[in-house]
């Protein structure tokens, strides 16, 4: 509706009145700004923005707009403002004066949504990165981490490992394999991990949190208080029911000796061995079901996508596969299991753990492909190095564009049609035999969650504890396709950056075809899909199953209020609408 009579042609008209709407809101952000800084106290350098200013530094700019990167570089987003905030109360009077200001809103702790949904353009952006309290309570015979939202793996699991006070032991949290990713959005999405077999997902362990919930009251939820949202708050996904400013999580200690080790299939590694994916997936099927292999606290099966061979059977197809393992025990243990399940592959020990040496770069390559390695990949060699020559160093936890989606194998697991299927999925005429030398990397990772931790558990007893749907799923299905920008010409022509004159953009549009092709696929035996592995065009209530319902009252409920009427008519539902993306739950 326009708000003056406009004589001008209809067009003409519309584009006046959206030109005055963008004023509207530029004169609100920077009234919004202003009112940080005076009734606040806020610092200039916490309130990022693009904004004209007199300071004309460059170093203003290149600020701004590092902050405002995120991992998934695919996805590029413009914040009308970054608020960098250092503590709850910075958070709670942000979000307060963006509601008065009545400004979308997103929050970020560590940028890791693959779908960019922790940032927007022309939102103010509530940034959790420096919020960073940390603590160890004991409580009984259990310690307990309070853990600030802006806190990495890399930056944690250090400090629990280590404690400043030595009376409490070396500790550590089921934590992911990827050591950039931040806890808030790990644990608000279930948490899977190389602990999922033994310590069930990390939401298991969130026993506490601090949160503001939408009308910008803040709150301490625990299993006596608020235990809707705790519930809520383990597997539920994030924003959808108030920002968390700190976690409060069990952990636990860190065994004698836990041993990183991996099998390879079907690679140029020394160590691979020939064999048909079929029975390696049966196998490794066979590992994660077994209850006597309990000293397995955590494994995934990652298998790389291969060009379509329409010519051979699907039990005959051989894909570079590469089994990802954490083992408690001895290192002969390790190897009896591995004779055992895996008879004809040869174990390779990547590191071990201990109580005086915890490792905080965690497991990034099991859920990663780089130039830096392209051996398990089947690539004998490839034209790509640095600009200096030398080999590119791994780039597991670096940003780069990329495309996930996901289902999740059922407790009965997939029949053997579905099986077929899912192998099927990673045959296809879509994807080229020199993708992976160009930096393009297509595969499936297989998560196990089914183990010890689990083995004993209902359906409805899971659900009573948590939100998360799926404790009784085998295992995930992550699709996934990453491309490198950073690939340089060797040989005869001089070394630089490709840029947009990189050839992998050749391949990188059917590689997307790829992903959607396999998330529309049917595969007998698995369902749904996972938060954590987020893909917007995926329908909310597939991701959440049955928790959906309870969820959305849980969003309600602390979402708005109910206005009675004089009219007769029944109450009225008003919703803040404040914390909200693509995929909170409403």
């Amino acid at each position: 509706m326009m708000t003056e009579q406009c004589n001008k042609p209809k067009p003409e008209c519309q584009l006046e009145e959206a030109e005055k709407r963008i004023e509207a809101y530029w004169e609100k952000t920077i009234s919004y700004i202003k009112t940080l800084k005076k009734t606040h106290a806020f610092e200039s350098d916490q309130l990022l923005t693009l904004l004209p200013s007199e300071d004309l530094d460059n170093k203003r700019f290149l600020r701004y707009q590092s902050k405002a990167l995120i991992f998934n570089t695919r996805l590029q987003f413009s914040p009308s403002v970054i608020v960098m905030c250092k503590h709850t109360d910075d958070v709670v009077n942000a979000y307060q004066e963006a509601i008065q200001h009545k400004l979308p809103i997103r929050v970020r702790s560590g940028g890791h949504d693959h779908e960019g949904e922790c940032t927007g353009t022309d939102v103010v952006l509530l940034d959790l990165s420096e919020l960073k309290e940390f603590s160890i309570h004991q409580r009984g015979k259990d310690y307990i981490a309070h853990i600030g939202s802006g806190y990495r793996f890399y930056q944690v699991i250090p400090k629990l490992a280590n404690p400043a006070d030595k009376k409490i032991p070396p500790l550590t949290i089921p934590h992911g394999t990827c050591a950039t990713v931040g806890l808030a959005g790990y644990v608000q999405g279930g948490g899977w991990g190389p602990w999922t077999r033994a310590k069930g997902m990390c939401c298991e362990s969130l026993v506490g949190a601090t949160v503001i919930l939408q009308n910008g009251t803040k709150i301490q939820v625990s299993e006596t208080e608020y235990p809707d949202i705790l519930w809520a708050l383990r597997g539920g996904g994030a924003l959808s029911y108030g920002i968390v400013t700190e976690f409060r999580v069990k952990a636990f200690e860190i065994p004698d000796e836990i041993h990183r080790f991996e099998l390879h299939w079907n690679n140029e590694e020394a160590d691979s061995t020939n064999l048909e994916t079929w029975t390696l997936l049966t196998q490794w099927e066979r590992a994660i079901n077994d209850p006597r292999t309990e000293r397995l606290v955590g494994t995934n099966l990652k298998i790389n996508a291969i060009p379509d061979q329409a010519c051979i059977s699907v039990k005959s197809l051989r894909h570079p596969s590469t089994m990802y393992g954490y083992w408690e025990g001895t290192e002969s243990e390790l190897d009896n299991f591995v004779g055992q399940y895996f008879p004809t592959a040869k174990v390779t020990k990547t590191g071990t753990d201990t109580k005086l040496n915890y490792s905080s770069a965690l497991m990034s390559n099991w859920s990663r492909d780089t130039l830096a390695n392209l051996k398990p990949l089947g690539v004998k060699q490839a034209l790509v190095s640095n600009e200096n020559g030398t080999p590119f160093t791994p780039d597991y936890d670096a940003p780069a564009p990329h495309k996930i989606t996901s289902k999740l194998v059922h407790e009965t697991g997939l029949t053997e049609e579905g099986r077929a299927e899912l192998l099927r999925s990673l045959t296809s005429p879509l994807l080229f035999e020199q993708n992976a030398e160009l930096g393009l990397f297509s595969y499936v990772t297989l998560g196990a969650i089914a183990g010890q931790f689990y083995e004993d558990d209902t359906i409805t007893g899971a659900a009573r504890r948590v939100a998360f749907p799926y404790s009784k799923a085998q295992y995930t299905i992550q699709y996934q396709t990453w491309w490198n920008t950073k690939l340089k010409y060797d040989g005869s022509f001089d070394r630089k950056m490709l840029g947009q004159d990189n050839p992998v953009f050749r391949y990188v549009n059917r590689a997307l075809d790829w992903i959607e092709v396999s998330r529309d696929t049917s595969i007998d035996g698995a369902y749904g899909a996972f938060i954590s592995f987020k893909d917007s065009s995926i329908p909310t209530k597939t991701y959440f199953q049955d928790s959906y319902e309870e969820l959305i009252k849980i969003k309600e409920k602390y979402s708005g209020f109910k206005l009675d009427t004089n009219s007769g008519e029944k109450e009225v539902y008003i919703n803040y609408n404040h914390l909200r993306t693509r995929k909170t739950i409403i």
